[in-house]
């Protein structure tokens, strides 16, 4: 899932606005727009900020999982197939 997807589900989770997150982070309301709209990414210094105020983990924030899903096992499939 999209780092800005993410930031925007726990953002509306926890009843805040785009603009108060701004302030609380200290960027501008239309940088968390851009997040969220995917047409940017927040600077790696904000990540664990973020986190914090939305009180999830970089695990979370990021989309790690553990395990490859099995579309992302079938995708490494078709790239290695096109290298090779």
């Amino acid at each position: 899932m999209d780092i800005g997807v993410v930031i925007k589900k726990y953002r509306k989770e926890a009843g805040m606005m785009q603009e108060e997150m701004a302030n609380r982070l200290g960027v501008t309301t239309p940088a968390v727009n851009k997040w969220e709209n995917s047409n940017s990414k927040p600077d790696i210094e904000l990540l664990a900020p973020i986190a914090r105020l939305l009180d999830i983990s970089l695990d979370t924030l990021l989309s790690f999982h553990k395990y490859l899903s099995d579309t992302e096992i079938e995708e490494i499939i078709r790239k290695m197939d096109r290298i090779f």
